[in-house]
């Protein structure tokens, strides 16, 4: 059974499958269980020339009738939202931003000229049988790096919920390209659209406990939102940001602030002081400062201080240090609302005008 890996271009396989020589749905693959969003994601991807991962095929070759038909073995779902575009039965939507609204027919003749000859990577196994079939993947998923929940949650959700969160991660990318709050190693394992589901979780719920389980759940419970449900967040989460950004960004990026526990509960404690996310169990003891607004000049100094006294460790030097439970509870499990409690009030007060001086 040689395997053969080539490119085909899509013009290729809508001939094929205008042929009859394209089968879609053979017994070990699912049948079409895209959601439309999934599909207008795909297009803008071949659209804008980046990658996808290879099409393997099941190649038979009848010599004696002098024919090749080609089962899809891996990547169905990919062809048919192919196949759907190029028949003009797929309108693109804000998924893909810089062709919102458009058919195959509306693309002007030079972009469906790159579409027909955007180039798949294709594995042929050639004349396999079904138990060479499924050795091949056996094999190929024993070699594969386990997922991360983010990996999971992303190609399991195709609802609103998953493209408000992937999209804030990409058009905030300066929090991982230059900031590095989430690393690029981890970015790269989708970890970044974590920390933005606890952002929304946040403005949605307050602060609590959170972590993966926690994320999972979030979006189980979101599901049937639509995409006018988390405009509104999306929103206040790009202004809570930008202050954000613009208030620390010259002075405190080196800092654990640049780190996503931190970063993440300093967002929640701005977005709390402006009034934009409800009461939790994290800032049931603070509502004297819900909505004060806050005061830069100082809660710049006093960030300050505290990531002084977190890299200089005072929980273990100083016991008397007016920092010790923000530094003791940084350095313990930073998910758990017994650590995020302690660091939301010390922030809040930190920060909001009417803080303690």
């Amino acid at each position: 059974m040689p395997s053969i890996p080539q490119t085909y271009t899509i013009s290729d396989f809508i001939e094929w499958f205008n042929k009859n020589q394209l089968v879609l749905a053979p017994d070990f693959q699912r049948g079409s269980v895209w959601t439309p969003a999934a599909k207008v994601f795909l297009i803008d991807t071949i659209l804008n020339d980046l990658p996808m991962p290879q099409v393997y095929f099941r190649t038979k070759v009848d010599a004696v009738a002098q024919t090749t038909v080609r089962e899809v073995v891996d990547g169905q779902q990919r062809l048919r939202a192919i196949l759907e575009f190029s028949s003009g039965k797929l309108r693109l939507t804000s998924k893909a931003p810089n062709y919102k609204g458009k058919k195959y027919i509306d693309l002007d003749p030079a972009e469906q000229e790159a579409f027909l000859s955007y180039k798949l990577p294709v594995v042929q196994l050639l004349n396999a049988t079904d138990a060479e079939v499924l050795e091949v993947f056996a094999r190929l998923n024993s070699y594969s790096v386990k997922v991360t929940p983010a990996e999971l949650r992303h190609a399991e959700y195709s609802e609103p919920v998953k493209w408000a969160i992937y999209e804030a991660t990409r058009d905030w990318s300066q929090l991982w390209n230059k900031y590095h709050v989430v690393s690029m190693r981890d970015s790269v394992r989708l970890k970044n659209t974590s920390t933005i589901a606890e952002m929304f979780m946040v403005l949605e719920n307050g602060l609590d406990d959170g972590g993966e389980a926690a994320i999972g759940k979030y979006y189980r419970q979101q599901k049937k939102k639509d995409e006018a449900h988390f405009q509104p967040l999306r929103n206040i989460l790009d202004d809570t940001l930008q202050e954000i950004i613009n208030a620390t960004a010259d002075s405190l990026s080196e800092t654990t602030f640049y780190d996503a526990p931190n970063f993440l509960v300093l967002f929640a404690a701005v977005a709390f002081v402006n009034n934009e996310c409800p009461t939790s169990r994290a800032t049931e003891t603070l509502q004297e400062f819900r909505g004060v607004g806050v005061d830069w000049a100082k809660a710049s100094e006093k960030l300050a201080h505290l990531a002084q006294a977190f890299e200089e460790d005072q929980a273990e030097e100083d016991n008397t240090s007016p920092y010790v439970g923000f530094v003791t509870a940084t350095k313990s499990t930073t998910h758990r609302l017994s650590s995020r409690k302690p660091r939301m009030e010390t922030l809040v007060r930190a920060i909001a005008t009417n803080g303690a001086e």
